[in-house]
């Protein structure tokens, strides 16, 4: 027997090494991110496995009535349509193969702020060689408490790396229940987020974005920051109230602001952010790697065996774990 696994809106990355990694007994579609609506529900009415990127229609989904396992490409899954993904009563993954790299982005973030990277370099191309050191605006991640809000899987990656590679002290808040074990783990405590704003030399938002989560971060929690604090957020950029953030950064109320995510994107070139010099921002690019890509086109494979052995696939975010059985 063949099976049909239809790959909807890919990544140019992404399609040479899903070919060349297909085993056999699998036929591979891919269609083009610009393909038409009446294409991608015709080739999907007889798809036996879905691979989804970002921004697939709910009419695509409803037209899957073979489907028996879809796995969506990215961590985030606010943008996929939940209840009619519920409606198909076949599970469907989120892919949790990027803590390594967004963790690993958060910690550049973290170490361009606190060494002046991008001050230090605009004044060495003006000629002010060593123009900027006074010292007092330089520091060490060493010895520094790290206010980690979200000790999910990128949380818990950013915990291990400053807490055993460089000797920083982590706290952490979460709206979901973290076993004690996670924690003790990194050495990270427990705290309210209150007194996680107001302690933490370095803040860094990991959380998803859903109904709790939604401007968890806003002007008041801003207000409890030390005024020698920077935020991080390589999370959801909807977590964070962004002109709240703003005000801050532009009173000097606290140090700076390393960002990867914005409550719209792309992030309007007008926009304040880009133009504070407290301010380090990226494109949302924290879990680009080529590592990620292999890790996330082994997990699709992985994840489709594991269906195919009546097992309940990693990252599932529906109501139903389990395939039916063939």
């Amino acid at each position: 027997m063949t099976y049909k696994v239809l790959y909807l809106n890919p990544l140019k990355d992404y399609i040479p090494l899903m070919r060349e990694s297909t085993p056999q007994g699998f036929e591979l579609t891919i269609l083009p991110p610009n393909a038409a609506l009446s294409d991608m529900c015709h080739e999907a009415e007889d798809a036996d496995f879905i691979v989804s990127g970002i921004e697939v229609p709910a009419e695509v989904f409803r037209a899957a009535k073979q489907a028996r396992f879809i796995q969506y490409m990215s961590s985030g899954y606010g943008q996929l349509p939940l209840p009619v993904l519920n409606e198909l009563q076949i599970p469907v993954a989120q892919m949790k193969t990027h803590s390594i790299s967004v963790a690993e982005h958060a910690l550049t973030l973290i170490l361009t702020l606190l060494r002046r990277i991008p001050q230090t370099v605009r004044l060495m191309h003006d000629g002010a060689w060593r123009g900027d050191l006074d010292e007092k605006s330089y520091s060490e991640l060493y010895g520094k408490t790290v206010g980690i809000v979200g000790l999910g899987n990128i949380g818990r990656w950013v915990g291990k790396i400053v807490r055993l590679g460089f000797g920083a002290d982590v706290i952490f808040y979460d709206n979901a229940e973290i076993p004690l074990t996670v924690s003790e783990m990194i050495s990270a405590r427990a705290v309210s987020l209150e007194e996680l704003m107001s302690q933490s030399d370095i803040v860094c938002v990991s959380l998803p974005l859903n109904a709790g989560s939604e401007k968890l971060i806003g002007a008041e929690q801003l207000a409890l920051m030390k005024s020698s604090g920077f935020l991080v957020n390589v999370g959801r950029g909807e977590v964070i109230d962004q002109d709240a953030l703003i005000k801050v950064l532009r009173d000097g109320a606290i140090a700076g602001a390393g960002l990867d995510v914005y409550d719209r994107e792309p992030l309007d070139t007008a926009s304040e952010l880009m133009s504070l010099p407290n301010v380090v921002g990226t494109p949302h690019m924290a879990g680009v790697g080529w590592e990620n890509v292999q890790r996330r086109i082994a997990t699709v494979w992985s994840n489709i065996d594991t269906v195919l052995q009546s097992g309940v696939p990693s990252g599932v975010v529906t109501d139903v774990r389990r395939s039916p059985a063939a």
